[in-house]
């Protein structure tokens, strides 16, 4: 979820059909889906992944979030994420789930934020395939706590990956996201933006795993964001 594409492999263990991971991550801005939160995100995060009964995969993700707002204080979030996912033909999957956000008390709605830094709930649908070497994927987001702005949020997202070395991987990724409404209660509608990331990953050891990478991310709205860039590393770790 780091704003900089940190998609290091989920290094972790195998125990029967579940794969685990711990993982740790910096960004020097805190961008959520085209608005900008504040400085020195910080990110630690538990994922767990396995396969279920008919053809079925499952994920559940579990993230503690930090960042800083200039003159406010900070924002402290807890986000819990559960999915299931399927392939319905050799080169198309599709996903479904839910997330779960929650803020602890603190200078977020001085900033101007309080129209988003409230507990919500989402429900997501998705679907991915490949496409000459090339990930592709598209997502819409339902969103159903009444506390904020708009009904929806689409993603579309596109990504290629180079082995450089046997160990080292370069990825770069192109995403857009749009809000039917601004999240934050400004009054905005049709709100567009655009992020472009190239991210380094590489194999440390059998079980550490680090990426570092860099984003540049812009908006149609000033409201909501500049265009920024934003610098970021990851490292990914087995128990």
């Amino acid at each position: 979820l780091s704003i900089v594409g940190l998609s290091s492999s989920l290094v972790g263990f195998a125990s029967a059909e579940i794969e685990s991971s711990i993982s740790a991550g910096y960004n020097s801005q805190y961008i959520y889906r085209g608005v900008d939160l504040g400085d020195d995100q910080a990110i630690l995060g538990l994922t767990a992944s396995g396969a279920a009964a008919n053809g079925l995969d499952w994920n559940i993700g579990f993230h503690s979030i930090s960042a800083n707002i200039q003159d406010a204080g900070s924002i402290d979030e807890t986000r819990i994420q559960a999915g299931v996912s399927t392939a319905i033909s050799d080169s198309l999957n599709v996903n479904a789930g839910v997330i779960h956000s929650s803020y602890a008390a603190g200078g977020a709605a001085d900033a101007g934020f309080a129209g988003l830094q409230v507990d919500r709930l989402e429900a997501y649908v998705g679907a991915t395939t490949s496409l000459a070497g090339i990930d592709l994927s598209a997502t819409i987001f339902f969103n159903m706590a009444d506390a904020i702005s708009g009904d929806n949020y689409y993603e579309l997202g596109a990504s290629y990956t180079n082995d450089l070395t046997e160990a080292v991987a370069l990825t770069v990724s192109v995403n857009y996201g749009n809000w039917d409404e601004d999240p934050i209660g400004a009054g905005f509608e049709d709100v567009d933006f655009l992020s472009i990331s190239a991210t380094l990953n590489t194999d440390l050891a059998d079980d550490i795993g680090a990426s570092a990478g860099v984003t540049h991310v812009m908006a149609d709205t000033a409201g909501l964001t500049e265009d920024e860039t934003v610098v970021g590393a990851s490292l990914t770790l087995s128990f």
